[in-house]
């Protein structure tokens, strides 16, 4: 007898507290809040961060990112300058000798190669 009524008990219980997780989860769902329920998938880490979250991120990503030097400097945007003065030169490598088209294309009717 003593066994049947703690399994009783015991299916009491759980069914109680089955209940309890129920009512909890329905008014989340009324009023829309699931927030162990990603709503999006993520390609990236930025687009996983909500803005505020992305500017307050702290890490040696973070800083290695705002250390990039990815910006015109003032002496490119001068007037009547040339970034290389050499002749011939390409402007990404201007150095002695450098040619300032090192590849070779072939001969096509489209860029007219005449021998």
């Amino acid at each position: 007898m003593a066994f049947c009524s703690s399994n009783a008990a015991v299916l009491i219980s759980s069914l109680f507290i089955t209940c309890l997780m129920m009512i909890c989860l329905s008014r989340q769902a009324a009023a829309g809040q699931f927030d162990w329920v990603p709503s999006k998938t993520c390609q990236g880490v930025a687009e996983c961060l909500d803005e505020q979250e992305e500017f307050m991120m702290d890490s040696e990503v973070n800083r290695r990112i705002l250390a990039t030097t990815d910006y015109i400097s003032y002496s490119a945007l001068q007037r009547n300058t040339v970034p290389c003065s050499r002749k011939g030169s390409s402007y990404y490598n201007c150095q002695a000798g450098a040619s300032a088209n090192p590849y070779s294309r072939g001969c096509s009717a489209i860029t007219q190669c005449r021998s």
